[in-house]
């Protein structure tokens, strides 16, 4: 049968596989379903027997050419299924338990997709991608004798449906608001909210960025940054591999598995599923300390990196400990350096750099030294109801000076700040600190922090239940 157009062929071969009846009508190009009194049309200036959208029957369909189904009213049409009678139909989603079968009135029903678009409309590009090739897998397996759990459960590993970091509105107010604790960061911000934006068009919203590199001098805050950058893109710290320690090339290819001590590298471990996720296409691998690879061992990482950062030569990546070839042309990279100095120009111009300056005075007082006093007060476990909340500008001004303004000294610089303005206070015989001349004045209390309730669950104390009461027991329970 020919039809009008390929929107209402590919639904004649939906109709077909889910063995719903219908007629089609080639002259209006509408299909009118036999059971359920169905009536499904693409043109929307053709409406059969009516002249308006008001006057319409409520049985009209209308699919569009994304394979999505709407009713007249504009609300969603969903296809479901009875497990009892083992029909599909059309009709409304609504909650469980309160949907029933046209047929059968069974109440057993499960919906073809969670919305309104048919799956798999497109074909090919609705098929489930694929870390790995399975024929080439179950190859190599058949014909390994070399440790042959440890490679059979890597590979398991990376075989399932493919995972991926997406971007989202509220990282990207995490990641704009990274701007206020890195100001000196704020190019680097500004060109990954860019690749969020370009994300949202992809297919899944999948996070890319071309690989990029940090520049800058100790202290300036590059690997807190990426730390805290990866915390906001995958909800976890990345994989980091530190170059300066000679790391050899095997660490991130894998070696073979025929030597003792040998391991997969770290580049599919990033990609590895777990509990929370599948096999991840898009990870992030953070290099430390680019500028220390060594050229001249015969080891050298610098090889590697000429495939792994261009997405051709990636999407065979070869591991060797399992011996198959990984589809790694989705996995974003950043390193940091000091310098480019001792870096091979090839390498340099497959990254994007951004020179990151070091913090200036003004900067380090207005949000930098905050950071680091909020992780100094977590990392001592401090009593926060007896020191600042937020550092006042003179006691600010006293630990930059002791640390030369210096982001590596501040630690230390907090510490000879808070020996030096400790003192017992006369009312409530507690020892206080950090706290300036004009706040003991003003009343300390009015600027101390407060202790914070905990977010986990309030149990019934170990303490009470450790004596024996009337009916405690219950009372235990009834608390859980």
């Amino acid at each position: 049968m020919e039809y009008k157009t390929e929107v209402q062929r590919r639904l004649a071969e939906v109709l077909d596989e889910l063995n719903i009846k219908a007629n089609y009508y080639n002259k209006d190009g509408v299909f009118s379903i036999e059971e359920g009194t169905f009536i499904i049309y693409e043109d929307e200036t053709l409406i059969p027997n009516s002249k308006t959208a008001e006057q319409a029957p409520h049985n009209m369909i209308r699919i569009f050419e994304d394979g999505t189904l709407k009713f007249m009213d504009n609300s969603d049409v969903s296809l479901k299924y009875c497990k009892a009678c083992k029909k599909f139909s059309f009709g409304k989603k609504v909650k469980r338990g309160e949907d029933s079968c046209p047929f059968c009135n069974g109440k057993s029903i499960r919906y073809l997709s969670n919305n309104s678009k048919i799956p798999g409309w497109f074909g090919k590009e609705d098929a489930e991608e694929s870390l790995i090739n399975e024929h080439e897998a179950e190859l190599h397996l058949a014909n390994c004798y070399t440790r042959e759990d440890e490679v059979r459960a890597n590979i398991e590993k990376l075989q399932g449906k493919v995972c991926y970091i997406t971007v989202s509105s509220e990282k990207k107010e995490q990641l704009i608001q990274l701007k206020n604790k890195y100001p000196n960061m704020s190019e680097v911000i500004d060109y990954l909210v860019q690749c969020f934006e370009a994300s949202r068009l992809r297919k899944y919203k999948e996070l890319v960025f071309r690989p990029i590199v940090l520049v800058g001098g100790p202290g300036c805050g590059k690997t807190s940054f990426v730390t805290e950058l990866c915390m906001i893109l995958l909800g976890h710290k990345a994989v980091k591999i530190d170059l300066g320690n000679g790391m050899p090339h095997f660490a991130v290819t894998g070696s073979d598995p025929s030597y003792n001590h040998a391991k997969h590298g770290l580049l599919i471990e990033a990609m590895f599923k777990n509990e929370e996720h599948g096999p991840l296409k898009n990870p992030i691998i953070h290099f430390d300390e680019l500028d220390k690879i060594h050229q001249d061992e015969d080891y050298s990482i610098e090889t590697v990196f000429y495939s792994i950062l261009e997405k051709n030569t990636a999407r065979r990546f070869f591991d060797n400990f399992i011996g198959i070839n990984v589809d790694a042309s989705g996995v974003n990279y950043i390193f940091t350096a000091n310098t480019l100095e001792n870096v091979p120009a090839p390498i340099i111009n497959r990254l994007r750099v951004f020179q990151i300056p070091d913090y200036t005075h003004d900067q380090l007082k207005a949000c930098v030294i905050d950071s680091f006093y909020q992780n100094w007060l977590v990392y001592n476990n401090m009593e926060k109801e007896f020191l600042p909340a937020v550092l006042s500008e003179e006691i600010k001004e006293e630990i930059l000076s002791e640390s030369n303004d210096d982001p590596r000294n501040i630690e230390d610089a907090i510490n000879l700040v808070f020996n030096r303005t400790m003192r017992k206070d006369e009312k409530t015989g507690h020892v206080i600190a950090l706290f300036s001349p004009k706040e003991y004045f003003m009343g300390w209390q009015h600027f101390c922090g407060k202790k914070e309730i905990s977010k986990k669950s309030w149990k019934l104390p170990k303490s009470f239940l450790s004596v024996t009461y009337p009916n405690v027991e219950k009372l235990a329970l009834f608390v859980d």
